[in-house]
């Protein structure tokens, strides 16, 4: 019972850190991410094909 106690607080504490680099290091805002002419953003109703 120790060893799956010390597992359940090692995969916590493991998820916490991951979760900390991952939200401070590799995100970014969708209008940071996308600034390319391809990708509209603001007006999804301009770039649909109107039949």
């Amino acid at each position: 019972m120790k060893a799956f106690a010390t597992a359940v607080v090692f995969a916590g504490l493991l998820a916490f850190g991951a979760s900390m680099v991952l939200d401070r290091s590799f995100q970014q805002p969708t209008y940071s991410a996308f600034t390319t002419e391809g990708a509209r953003l603001t007006d999804p109703g301009s770039n649909l094909v109107n039949y």
